[in-house]
């Protein structure tokens, strides 16, 4: 990573520095609810840990790990659309990826195999 050089705007007292512990969660929107928990839950093995309703939406959380979850609102007929990782698009809302962390090098193999 590139390093930030300090000013007086990006400085703050270490006594007045907020104690974060990580992201709580990312929401994304999802169109079908179903699939997504399948896939989450099914092959990615996350629990899902949390169901809450917004409204007509449903908005499910599914855990990453101790403290971390990725959350999905379902938006039937939501729009979907595939780039490669990185790659700029001329749409108004974008996110580029997310990026899951294993333990080490043997389950991210294990990962790998059991999807292949």
């Amino acid at each position: 990573m590139t390093e930030v050089a300090q000013t007086p705007e990006t400085s703050i007292p270490a006594k007045m520095k907020p104690a974060w512990r990580g992201v709580h969660h990312l929401a994304l929107i999802t169109p079908d609810m179903d699939t997504t928990v399948r896939f989450y839950v099914g092959v990615l093995g996350m629990p899902l840990v949390a169901t809450l309703r917004a409204g007509p939406m449903r908005h499910y959380f599914f855990e990453l790990g101790p403290g971390n979850t990725i959350a999905f609102f379902e938006v039937s007929g939501a729009a979907t659309f595939a780039k490669p990782a990185g790659a700029p698009t001329n749409r108004t809302i974008q996110f580029d990826h997310v990026a899951f962390a294993v333990e080490d090098e043997a389950a991210l193999l294990n990962l790998q195999h059991r999807l292949s």
